[in-house]
């Protein structure tokens, strides 16, 4: 008896296994169906669904090449700005200017008019026999503020500073085989600057202690300012005074890569043989020693950003004796700035975008006019559907495969025009710029791109769909 009874329990659980697997089956084959069917609904009317798909493909062709583009250009103006210190913090003098109040101006206004119709303001240049007050108004002027070593030390006992770079800009005509050119002059320090400095040497190498009369050129200069190169070791001339090249840094990459060379500095060189570099006019005064035009300054990685810049400024103030307000100094942060040119492309990118998205919006009106013209064509074929069996969550899963087939393609497709059409005008930018041709996809936006054109195809479908599920199989049949 026990036996039977096993045998039974043994032969329900294979039924039991046996009825799912044939369930699955059933569904796997119920699914493939669906699919075929909504295919077919596609192949039927192929001109009604590349009218449909086109508005996708134009959708999503300009949001891929509008996010696509501003990520490119992001990533290089980053690119460039981290070329001039992305991780550096700048120091740099600033005279405050100060606004005195209409009293200390010498200024009286009144409010009646006088004989000659004007307001009654009177100067401190005038004379008031009255009060016994009289003569002009004297400004004191205002010392010119300036960075200098004492700055350095009070900076090096901030824990979080790892090295402390010092400029001395100057400009300078640089004559090189009997040509001649204006450029910029930045005297360094030879200790620090290659440490701070995000510039590589393409040849030679760069400043160290203890170099005189010598010199590191920007590759711009040396390779297209003349006719002829200007070579490693080469002797050059600088207001007059020969400098040898013991350096030529290497080209900055990307698509910005030549602004560094364009707007910064083109000529390094030790601060000291700055100060002592000739004036091109005779008649301008000696430079004064220990001043500084900038200071440069690279924090320990994992350094407190925010707390290093707050405790320079509160240093640099109980140093320099002045307020938050007389403040006569400036701390510059490469980091803002680039967070900032980040957050401004990012915002522009996503504004563009959404003017792009609206064609998405016309694109899915085509998918949804689409499906309810289909609905109509297929009532009574519905009906019948409906009357062998098949289930409302049948049709209505039809009808979205449909949308959503028609959505897809246009996705591809338009995401494919886009890429093409991004690479295209990086190739115009790159031969007007005459620089290295560089492939540019954004995998978040093919990414973005492929889920919306599906999501887009799935909502837009989504009321005709239910429409057609919810259709009764009498009346579908009678439908003509």
């Amino acid at each position: 008896m026990l036996k039977k009874t096993g045998q039974a329990k043994t032969r329900w659980k294979k039924r039991r296994r046996t009825s799912k697997f044939d369930t699955r089956i059933c569904d796997s084959m119920k699914l493939a169906k669906i699919l075929k069917i909504a295919l077919n609904m596609v192949k039927a009317n192929k001109l009604r669904s590349w009218l449909t798909i086109i508005g996708v493909i134009i959708g999503i062709a300009s949001v891929m090449a509008i996010v696509t583009t501003g990520e490119y250009f992001q990533k290089q103006v980053t690119e460039t700005l981290e070329g001039f210190g992305g991780d550096t913090i700048t120091i740099v003098a600033s005279t405050p200017f100060q606004i005195s109040s209409e009293e200390d101006m010498g200024y009286e206004e009144d409010t009646g008019e006088d004989q000659e119709g004007s307001y009654g303001i009177t100067t401190g240049a005038e004379e008031d026999s009255e009060n016994g007050t009289s003569g002009p108004m004297e400004f004191e002027p205002v010392k010119e503020a300036e960075l200098t070593r004492m700055d350095v030390f009070v900076l090096r006992s901030i824990p979080d500073i790892e090295c402390i770079n010092v400029n001395v800009e100057e400009g300078a005509e640089l004559e090189s085989g009997g040509e001649m050119t204006y450029v910029g002059v930045k005297g360094v320090d030879p200790g620090a600057w290659p440490e701070i400095t995000k510039k590589k040497v393409g040849e030679g190498r760069m400043l160290a202690p203890g170099d005189r009369a010598v010199v590191v050129i920007s590759n711009e200069l040396a390779k297209e300012t003349f006719d002829r190169e200007i070579r490693l070791n080469q002797m050059i001339l600088l207001n007059g005074r020969s400098y040898r090249v013991i350096g030529i840094l290497a080209k900055d990459g990307g698509l910005l890569g030549g602004m560094g060379g364009l707007f910064g500095s083109s000529v390094y060189m030790p601060y000291q043989e700055a100060y002592s570099l000739p004036y091109s006019d005779e008649d301008m005064p000696e430079r004064e020693r220990d001043v500084y035009g900038s200071i440069e300054i690279k924090l320990y990685k994992g350094a407190d950003y925010d707390s290093a810049l707050q405790e320079i400024e509160r240093k640099l103030r109980l140093s320099r004796k002045v307020t938050e307000d007389t403040q006569d100094f400036y701390v510059n942060s490469i980091k803002e700035t680039i967070e900032s040119t980040q957050k401004l492309i990012n915002g522009l990118t996503a504004f563009l975008a959404f003017i792009a998205g609206i064609s998405l919006l016309v694109g899915s009106t085509g998918i949804a006019n689409t499906m309810f013209t289909s609905v109509l064509e297929k009532t009574k074929e519905i009906g019948i559907m409906k009357a062998i069996g098949a289930k409302n969550s049948d049709i209505m899963l039809i009808f979205l495969c449909n949308a959503a087939m028609i959505s897809l393609v246009g996705g591809i497709i338009g995401i494919l025009l886009g890429t093409a059409a991004v690479q295209v005008i990086m190739l115009l930018i790159s031969i007007k710029m005459n620089v290295p041709f560089e492939f540019a996809l954004s995998l978040k936006g093919t990414f973005v791109a492929t889920l919306v054109s599906i999501v887009v195809g799935l909502i837009a479908g989504l009321v005709p769909a239910k429409n057609a599920s919810e259709l009764k199989p009498v009346d579908a049949l009678r439908y003509e």
